[in-house]
């Protein structure tokens, strides 16, 4: 009798394992998301893990793990480990028809674009005795801005700049573009009178227009890190520069483009202004890497025209590096400054109108201080 009872029990579990390895996995839904989908370096986000169990049938034990970039550190350590990537395990235990929400905090700790795209789901039988594993598509993404940074010294030199534009601006009226009412002169034209407003007020009153040339800054961010010693703290450093004169610049309703050697190209933003083309500008610049063979400076300020040695572009079609807008101050920066100092020289045309910002490590020397009429603007950084 006892030995039948055994032989029931042990068929009736391997029943239930049959059963079970076939339905654990039906009507269970997990889901990754971060609760914003950007943040500034060294803030702390927020992602929610979702587990819905949608049928009657329990689940005592449920892995559920995933990983991602080690530079998204999890503020809670536990169930994590760390190594090439940050590897998080939590354990849930399921009721039917039963869904659990956990929150985790995350630290930002440099800039970059995170994706988790897969989680892996395990579970096992009664008694421990086999385990069933699947793997679970997600689809949730995180853009970490550069880190902001004081940039004052730089918009300093910008306004010196802007200032030796202000007198082109008054050659050329958009006449599209009304800006106000002011009284005649001898060398007003006859068709720029207003003369509702000449009426009221008994004296000929002529319109003013806003200029055609608007006020424009052009970026060019050097990504390149030469030698075998990188400088990452540099790197960062000319990324949050970047970043940070965008923000101040667009505040001030400027157009801003941007452009970037990246990794076997160039990344190219159109000037413009708006919160929507900040955030174009910042996304650009958290996902720009400089591991790798990252397109020289030099070649991109100086683009070869012969098939065989130009650089690689991003399309044929596209030049190797466009030129600046005729009317835009030129910002260069980059850390290579006795590499870049010839070809900047000679691409700022000796006009006046450009700013090179030249990192360095804190201890060193930076030899350069003065470059024709290019405005120099030195930035001691920690390597620490």
């Amino acid at each position: 009798m006892i030995s039948l009872f055994f032989i029931g029990l042990l068929l009736l579990t391997s029943l239930w394992n049959l059963y079970y390895a076939k339905h654990w996995a039906v009507n269970l839904v997990v889901s990754l998301d971060f609760i914003q989908n950007c943040a500034y370096t060294g803030e702390r986000v927020e992602m929610t893990e979702q587990i819905e169990n949608r049928k009657k049938m329990m689940l005592p034990i449920l892995e559920v793990g995933f990983h991602m970039d080690k530079n998204l550190s999890f503020h809670d350590c536990e169930n994590t480990s760390v190594s090439d990537f940050t590897y998080k395990r939590d354990i849930f235990a399921l009721l039917g028809r039963q869904r659990v929400i956990r929150r985790l905090s995350l630290d930002c700790r440099k800039r970059g674009y995170y994706r988790i795209d897969k989680s892996y789901l395990t579970t096992f039988s009664m008694l421990h005795r086999r385990r069933f594993s699947i793997e679970c598509p997600a689809s949730t993404e995180l853009y970490v801005y550069a880190a902001r940074t004081d940039v004052s010294d730089i918009l300093v030199a910008c306004e010196r700049l802007m200032g030796s534009l202000q007198c082109a601006k008054r050659l050329y009226e958009d006449p599209f573009a009304f800006s106000s009412i002011r009284e005649y002169t001898v060398t007003d034209p006859m068709n720029t009178i207003n003369w509702k407003a000449s009426a009221r007020t008994g004296e000929l009153m002529v319109n003013t227009f806003e200029s055609t040339l608007t006020e424009k800054v052009m970026i060019y961010l050097d990504m390149e890190d030469r030698g075998i010693l990188k400088y990452d703290h540099l790197t960062e450093e000319s990324v949050s520069v970047a970043a940070s004169l965008a923000q101040k610049l667009i505040g001030r309703g400027m157009e801003v483009g941007i452009c970037v050697n990246n990794q076997t190209s160039f990344t190219y933003v159109e000037p413009s202004t708006g919160k929507k083309h900040l955030t174009d500008i910042e996304r650009t610049l958290s996902c720009c890497k400089s591991e790798g063979n990252v397109l020289p400076f030099t070649t991109l300020l100086a683009p070869q025209t012969d098939e065989e040695t130009r650089p690689i572009q991003a399309a044929d079609t596209e030049p190797a590096f466009p030129a600046p807008p005729e009317d835009a101050i030129v910002i260069f920066i980059s850390k290579n400054a006795m590499q870049n100092k010839t070809v900047i020289e000679q691409f700022a045309g000796g006009s006046g109108q450009a700013v090179w910002v030249i990192p360095y490590t804190r201890g060193e020397t930076c030899n350069i201080t003065k470059l024709g009429n290019i405005h120099i603007c030195k930035r001691e950084v920690s390597a620490s």
